[in-house]
């Protein structure tokens, strides 16, 4: 439910049984309703009086004079003063009652004045009021005490709904910054876990090639031979070896190399199964793990890429010598060996003219 579709009295949860508990507490009794009904028609009679000399005061503090700010606010503010005041005697204190008392600490809380201040004017304001009963009293030090201390017990009830509002208020401050932490520390959360996910990406791609780097190839070499070792399954490895390499990043440059590697590992990204993986090893070796797979199928994967490569690559100076090597159920390898016997595959594919590749037995 929004704030706005619930009044005072409903978001700080006051009854009208919780209006007659916080008047038993403080004796706030019939009797004290019938003497500020009494003493009513003596502030009506001063009122005018009774709200100037207050303001007269209260301008006398720096602070408050700046709160208040210039005279046409004052003059609202001695209407609203007046009406304040009146009300105090009116021996109607239900909800309607509260509800305004509860809108005036919002209000106060609203434009900046602490609770000081706030303490300091109701003081001042119950010093004024006493200067006014005494007249009624007629000397009866009995009568004084009695309608003085009802005048006091209505200003504590309005001071505990004022500071109610007060309360509520910061609850609500405390909770939206505790909220709004939350969602900071939340959003930071997200980051701080995305950057680190980007360095543990970064620390296991190639940065050139986008490949993985030969740390993380090992690391999925391992992992993937583990799986299909233990489901019976068949991994074949490539590994390729750029011919002519070094001659033409002679001839043309480290940026046409560096070129040429991309061309590479953009091939093989293109060419693979989300499953397999590419990697780049060293310089210009590449590998590809084709887990689930057979030397035959795996050659036929690396077609494509000789295909691939060919197409993007302008200049034919480089050629792709790959070496396949499968570890399955009959041949079981482990992690060194698999790339050793890919690797013997991939040296005698060099000693062929152009892309060739070469199975190992």
């Amino acid at each position: 439910m929004n704030i706005t579709s619930q009044t005072l009295l409903e978001q700080l949860r006051i009854t009208e049984r919780d209006i007659k508990r916080r008047q038993e507490l403080l004796t706030l009794s019939e009797k004290d309703t019938k003497n500020l009904v009494y003493i009513k028609t003596e502030i009506a009679k001063n009122i005018d009086n009774i709200v100037n000399e207050f303001y007269q005061t209260q301008i006398k503090s720096e602070e408050i004079d700046r709160l208040i700010g210039d005279a046409e606010s004052l003059l609202r503010l001695k209407k609203h003063m007046r009406k304040y005041i009146l009300a105090l005697f009116d021996g109607l204190y239900s909800s309607d009652y509260v509800h305004s008392r509860l809108r005036i600490g919002l209000v106060h809380k609203r434009i900046g004045v602490t609770p000081k201040l706030y303490i300091s004017a109701v003081r001042n304001l119950q010093d004024l009021l006493n200067k006014y009963i005494k007249p009624l009293a007629a000397h009866d030090c009995v009568k004084c005490g009695q309608l003085t201390g009802s005048l006091n017990k209505i200003i504590l009830f309005d001071l505990e709904l004022v500071f109610d509002t007060y309360i509520h208020g910061l609850m609500e401050e405390v909770q939206r910054s505790k909220d709004e932490l939350e969602e900071y520390a939340s959003s930071l959360e997200e980051i701080v876990e995305k950057r680190t996910q980007d360095l543990e990406r970064l620390a296991r791609i190639d940065s050139l090639t986008g490949l993985f780097n030969q740390r993380s190839f090992f690391e999925e070499l391992i992992r993937e031979l583990s799986r299909c070792q233990r489901n019976d399954e068949s991994l074949t490895l490539a590994y390729i070896d750029l011919d002519g390499f070094k001659k033409a990043n002679d001839s043309y440059g480290h940026k046409f190399g560096d070129k040429i590697l991309m061309l590479l590992g953009k091939s093989i990204t293109e060419s693979v199964r989300p499953a397999d993986t590419g990697a780049r090893y060293g310089g210009d070796e590449f590998c590809v793990i084709f887990p689930e797979t057979t030397v035959h199928e795996a050659e036929v994967v690396c077609k494509r890429i000789i295909k691939k490569f060919n197409q993007l690559n302008e200049k034919k100076e480089v050629a792709l010598s790959i070496g396949l090597a499968e570890s399955n159920i009959k041949s079981v390898y482990d992690s060194d060996t698999l790339i050793k016997k890919a690797d013997e595959a991939m040296y005698k594919s060099k000693k062929k003219v152009g892309h060739f590749i070469t199975k190992a037995k």
